[in-house]
């Protein structure tokens, strides 16, 4: 068990020590003057600027509190998801270990040749050594399913925090077509898809 801490707080350091960045902001290039004229025309024009999404924000968040980055995104619809799939990756975690630890004393029980120790289970021993190996691998695997699950949750976070500006609207389409290509002898016969915006 110590193994999966020591391995779950290198991820976690890991995850910490990533930067996630978007586009370079080209308006830092300009020099003093350009600036000094830019802020006079802002002060006598309107603020209509909004404030950009940080996907490096929208990643802490969701790594301190998984859900907490989507809401900063506006999809408050994924917090359910991501935690309904980290409480059944919990609940499987809990329930394996609960039954290797089972089989786990009821096989020392058997093979200490102790006569004072006894086991209340009716199965051979070589049963419960089988049973005792196939909830350690399916509870190794669900500790794995849920750091998955929970690395999944942040890249979720910072990507939606990526595109959270994105323009979709109704001019956007897709057109696909069969297209025969002349220059190339035989039958060469493709599709074309075409992206309209």
């Amino acid at each position: 068990m110590r193994k999966y801490k020591l391995i779950f707080m290198i991820l976690l350091m890991a995850m910490f020590s990533i930067n996630v960045n978007a586009q370079t902001d080209t308006t830092d290039t300009y020099n003093s003057r350009d600036q000094e004229s830019q802020r006079q025309d802002l002060n006598t024009k309107e603020d209509t600027t909004t404030k950009k999404h940080s996907p490096k924000k929208a990643a802490r968040l969701s790594a301190m509190l998984p859900g907490l980055g989507q809401a900063y995104n506006e999809k408050y619809w994924k917090i359910p998801v991501v935690y309904a799939a980290l409480g059944t990756s919990t609940y499987f975690i809990i329930n394996n270990n609960k039954e290797y630890q089972k089989y786990k004393n009821a096989y020392i029980a058997r093979t200490d040749d102790d006569s004072t120790t006894v086991t209340s289970l009716k199965f051979k021993t070589e049963n419960i050594k089988l049973r005792r190996d196939y909830y350690r691998r399916n509870l190794e695997l669900s500790i794995v399913i849920t750091a998955g699950i929970y690395v999944l949750n942040i890249v979720d976070a910072a990507v939606d925090a990526h595109l959270f500006d994105f323009n979709v609207n109704e001019n956007l389409s897709m057109r696909i077509e069969p297209q025969a290509n002349a220059f190339m002898p035989g039958y060469n016969g493709g599709l074309k898809i075409s992206l309209f915006f």
